[in-house]
């Protein structure tokens, strides 16, 4: 469920209630998504979100990224404010987002640039980021040999927990969290690749942590598992920072008020998703016709898809006026915004 953004009070997501009748006398927006993918808006007053909240703030100031041998910058002066909830990070293969990522999660180090965790500098305070920090990278490698509770209680010990009492309970805790109560006596190794998804978040939520970094966490997998993975990150949202990357636009179209889009190590769009999609609002067309009137919208247009639908191309493009008699304008999404942003389609 995804709360929406209201007087500065910062909740992304809140769990997956099933008793309602606390939503009366509300303020906030609350979307529940449902497994065929429809919208259901309710609203919460900021009392009945869960107390505590903090407004968190990460801020990257000028990141900049030469790796050794190098010419090109893979991140050229940067900067980021990322806040409380889903924050999503868009951009195509070596765009720069695992160098980023990488980077705030302490695993790299900068060329030139700061950052700053709750107003403290990131290079100064590591272990304390650290302590706060979990981590999802884009290739999930975990010990195959091991269960998910040995790996989990490996996690534990590994984070300072020495405690056994405690790491059984917190083990059984983000095993529920993620779905794999029944699995937990399978090796890792015979795991699916969801299954692992859920696992690799089960390991980053040991300890709590009040940011999350997770990089391009639905690749190759199926559209179950996709779905139930963006489901559970809107679970596990509520009082901390997730940064989420990917280069698919329908990940985080209904989890992340605030985006950013990079490319070539640079930020092209930073704010809000609907303001984002508004800046081509009431310029973007459908048009289906021959192969040269493709031709002519890629020339003369920004064009932002093209499928073939019997035969004939279906192209979806941005202008200030539509382009040909049959063309018709239809809604912007946030992939029109997107690929408007980066040039529109190449092929």
């Amino acid at each position: 469920m995804c709360i929406s953004y209201s007087d500065n009070f910062k909740v992304a997501v809140a769990h997956s209630y099933k008793n309602f009748d606390f939503l009366r006398n509300t303020k906030f927006f609350l979307r529940k998504i449902s497994s065929q993918g429809m919208i259901n808006e309710y609203t919460v007053s900021k009392n009945q979100i869960k107390k505590g909240i903090n407004d968190m703030k990460i801020e990257i100031k000028n990141l900049t990224k030469i790796y050794p041998r190098g010419k090109k910058k893979a991140l050229n002066a940067v900067n980021i404010e990322i806040g409380e909830g889903i924050f999503g990070l868009i951009g195509r293969n070596g765009a720069g987002k695992t160098t980023l990522m990488r980077i705030v999660a302490t695993i790299m180090d900068a060329t030139e640039g700061e950052i700053y965790f709750d107003g403290k500098d990131l290079k100064a305070n590591k272990d304390g980021f650290r302590s706060s920090l979990g981590y999802l990278p884009q290739s999930t490698k975990l010990m195959p040999r091991m269960n998910i509770v040995e790996f989990l209680d490996y996690v534990c010990v590994m984070k300072g927990m020495k405690d056994k009492k405690v790491r059984e309970e917190k083990i059984k805790k983000v095993i529920e969290t993620v779905g794999l109560v029944g699995e937990e006596k399978k090796r890792l190794k015979n795991y699916s690749g969801g299954m692992l998804r859920r696992a690799g978040i089960a390991q980053a939520l040991i300890g709590d942590p009040k940011v999350l970094i997770i990089d391009e966490p639905t690749t190759g997998l199926d559209p179950e598992e996709r779905l139930y993975f963006l489901n559970l990150l809107s679970q596990i949202a509520l009082d901390r920072t997730i940064i989420f990357s990917t280069h698919i636009t329908a990940d985080i179209e209904h989890l992340c008020n605030n985006i950013c889009v990079i490319e070539q190590g640079e930020v092209k769009y930073l704010g809000e998703k609907g303001t984002f999609i508004n800046s081509i609002g009431g310029k973007t067309f459908e048009h289906t016709g021959t192969q040269e009137e493709e031709t002519m919208l890629r020339r003369e247009t920004i064009v932002t898809s093209v499928a073939y639908v019997d035969g004939k191309p279906r192209v979806r493009y941005v202008a200030d006026e539509p382009k040909t008699e049959v063309s018709h304008p239809v809604e912007a999404t946030l992939e029109d915004a997107y690929i408007y942003s980066l040039g529109g389609v190449k092929r």
